[in-house]
């Protein structure tokens, strides 16, 4: 019981570790938003809510029938209209919950008469049969009543909490495991009464608990957000009140159901802790302890979603983590799996595959635990042939070689090589090649199009004689409209549509011409030219391109603590600058070296993030305009950029050097950290926590 407290609060009190779970909180908070806005249609949340309480305490078919009285037009689509259609159709859902169970009995009867169906031993005559049994029990024993189902169903079918949890348990479990390793204390374990084993055990128990307060502490954060998004009701009701949740077979609440859902989540996460924990037993780095549990979740996607429900592996869609990570895929309807030919309730399948997953994986992972090292030594044959001091080989090497080397290449070696930068890159590099798409032209809408047109046709410095080409183009739609005029006049009356739409054809481009006239006036005053400037828009912060300048930071963020984590923090955790504090040149010149070698691998990650997008816009939108002055652009009209004469090239590598000397400032930040940690693991956490949690926040909330 001593060792479990102690590792608990070892882990409670790790750097990092309170801040990942704030943070995963804001991104529940921020992905719930995101998708309450697909959940309804033209209808505001609020309003969603205040509806709802008016009729909170009514009977379904009385809130019903003052819903019913209202007047009802399919041509209406005022903002009223809209929210009466949202409001009555979960009504009638919740007033037809007898009918809707009658009509799977009777769907059930009808399918087990179809001649195709009706084999006895078949999986869907059993199924049918079952299923329809399930809901024949629920009959006259469940009351529905009002209240909102919008907030219940988000938190019930978002399908995001299990994924974000298990980020959490990753970097925590990833934390727990490496800094025994990191600090040698593995040597000392084997002292122990029991030995490692007991230990392991122990921390396989710390995780489990881990998972237990982690889905705790994100599915109260989903229930509030949801609350305060939509409204959840009175959660003693029953939890067939909730529209998406009718087709739940437990007798149970509101509040009830999420117990159970908790329950449920808890127990997938825990069993997908322990692999990770396994998983972390066996690989030696945080990185390709990352990769590992990324490529686990790859195949089980890949699993899940190409299986079809019907077909003879089904029981592998079922049996996979995407599928136990989603409590509401078995909890609110019910549904069975087919074992050789005979139904089980997915419910039960799922307890007994998590069952046995505990019993099989624990061993492993305590036996994982037990057998890792300290140091691992590499050594390949031809370290073999070179170390032997009697081969010709090794000789004729010692008189070419250098008897020293310098300490940049000492320290290139050591990060490419030992640390797996080289590696990271690599695959970063074939990562961006094989995602690699074309950038696209991007118009808000038909009208941009036409602006487009008429701003390169007039690109250049505003001069009388660019003012006199548009007042003749404008000169040239009036004439068109008294052509038009004249025509109708003159034409039978039910040829008219037919002249005017071909006519309104032609003058469509006008609206382009107007934009960029009311854009010349604001130009001719702060001296800018004509230019079709949203490439350049694209490139200079515009909030156009906010989300994939956030995406961009993202990345750089998270290859950037991957990559260069290890150049400081390999020695800063065994403490070598007091080492390099007494050499010759001291630490000073090893930490400039230091920077200057993570400076150019921060070169190469920017070059492999941020150069595609750059070139791609402007082969999308061409270079045209680079020289001209910075206020020509929208997003650079009365910028610091305008007063001192930059023009829109020098604008553009302003913020393209911009971003190179943030991952530099990022680059000193993280030695800074890993100096306060002297751990790789808690500076990889914590550098992913400060680079990437603040553009990840604000990415899901914009």
């Amino acid at each position: 019981m001593r060792i479990f407290k102690n590792e608990f609060i070892r882990l409670r009190k790790t750097p990092g570790i309170i801040m990942t779970l704030v943070i995963a909180c804001f991104v529940t908070f921020g992905v719930l938003n995101m998708k309450s806005r697909g959940m309804v249609f033209l209808v505001q949340a609020p309003d969603y809510k205040g509806a709802f309480k008016e009729v909170t305490d009514m009977g379904p078919e009385a809130a019903l029938s003052i819903y019913s009285d209202k007047e009802y037009d399919e041509t209406d689509f005022s903002r009223e209209a809209f929210l009466n259609k949202t409001i009555r159709s979960e009504l009638q859902e919740q007033a037809s919950y007898e009918d809707y169970l009658t009509e799977i009995t009777d769907s059930a009867k009808r399918l087990t008469s179809v001649s195709i169906f009706a084999d006895e031993d078949s999986f869907s005559y059993r199924n049918a049969l079952k299923t329809a049994q399930a809901y024949e029990e629920l009959k006259g024993k469940i009351t529905i009543e009002t209240g909102p189902s919008k907030g219940m169903e988000l938190w019930s079918g978002n399908g995001v909490t299990g994924i974000i949890i298990i980020l959490v348990l990753l970097i925590m479990i990833n934390e727990m495991i490496l800094k025994d390793r990191e600090s040698g204390q593995l040597n000392l374990l084997f002292t122990m009464d029991k030995g490692r084993g007991i230990h392991g055990f122990i921390k396989i128990l710390v995780c489990a608990c881990s998972s237990f307060i982690v889905s705790f502490v994100i599915s109260v954060a989903a229930f509030f957000t949801c609350g305060y998004i939509f409204g959840t009701g009175d959660i003693t009701r029953s939890v067939q009140s909730v529209v998406g949740l009718k087709g739940c077979t437990l007798t149970t609440s509101v509040l009830g159901y999420m117990l159970f859902y908790f329950i449920m989540l808890s127990l997938a996460t825990t069993v997908m802790g322990i692999i990770i924990f396994l998983i972390a037993s066996i690989l030696k780095s945080s990185v390709f302890v990352y990769m590992g549990v990324a490529v686990v979740f790859g195949v089980e996607a890949v699993l899940y979603y190409l299986i079809s429900d019907n077909s003879y592996l089904a029981f592998l869609k079922e049996f996979n983590f995407i599928s136990f990570l989603n409590p509401n895929r078995y909890l609110s309807i019910y549904g069975n799996v087919s074992m050789f030919g005979y139904p089980v309730n997915r419910l039960t399948f799922v307890i007994c595959s998590l069952g046995l997953l505990t019993l099989a994986v624990v061993p492993l992972a305590v036996k994982a635990y037990s057998r890792q090292t300290t140091v691992v030594v590499k050594r390949n044959l031809l370290q073999g042939i070179l170390a032997n001091e009697e081969s010709p080989v090794h000789r004729l090497i010692s008189k070419i070689r250098p008897k020293s080397i310098s300490v940049l290449g000492h320290e290139t070696y050591k990060l490419l090589i030992c640390g797996g930068t080289l590696w990271i890159i690599a695959f970063f590099a074939v990562f961006q090649f094989m995602n690699f798409e074309a950038e696209r032209e991007y118009f808000e809408n038909e009208n941009s199009i036409y602006y487009k047109n008429y701003a390169i046709k007039f690109q250049g410095e505003i001069t009388d004689a660019t003012m006199r080409a548009i007042e003749e183009e404008r000169k040239r739609y009036t004439e068109i409209e008294k052509e038009l005029k004249n025509i109708l006049l003159e034409s039978p009356p039910e040829l008219a549509g037919e002249i005017s739409k071909q006519y309104q054809d032609k003058l469509k481009p006008r609206i382009g011409l107007e934009i960029l006239s009311s854009r010349i006036q604001t130009l001719r005053e702060n001296g800018g030219y004509i230019v079709y400037d949203t490439g350049y828009r694209f490139l200079t912060f515009d909030p156009l391109a906010k989300r994939k300048e956030l995406t961009l930071a993202i990345t750089a963020g998270i290859m950037l603590v991957l990559a260069l984590t290890y150049l400081f923090a390999g020695d800063d955790r065994l403490y070598m600058d007091r080492v390099t504090s007494v050499t010759l040149y001291g630490r000073r010149s090893l930490y400039i070296k230091k920077i200057l070698l993570g400076s150019f691998v921060a070169l190469i990650i920017y070059c492999l993030n941020y150069l595609p997008y750059f070139f791609g816009i402007l082969n999308v939108y061409g270079t045209a305009g680079l020289s001209y002055p910075a206020q020509s652009v929208v997003n650079l009209e009365g910028t610091i950029f305008e007063k001192l004469g930059f023009s829109i090239g020098g604008c553009i590598a302003f913020y393209m050097v911009l971003k190179y000397l943030m991952m530099i400032a990022e680059l000193f930040l993280l030695s800074c950290i890993s100096r306060k940690l002297r751990s790789l693991s808690r500076t990889i956490v914590t550098g992913l926590v400060i680079f990437v949690g603040p553009f990840l926040i604000a990415y899901v909330l914009i």
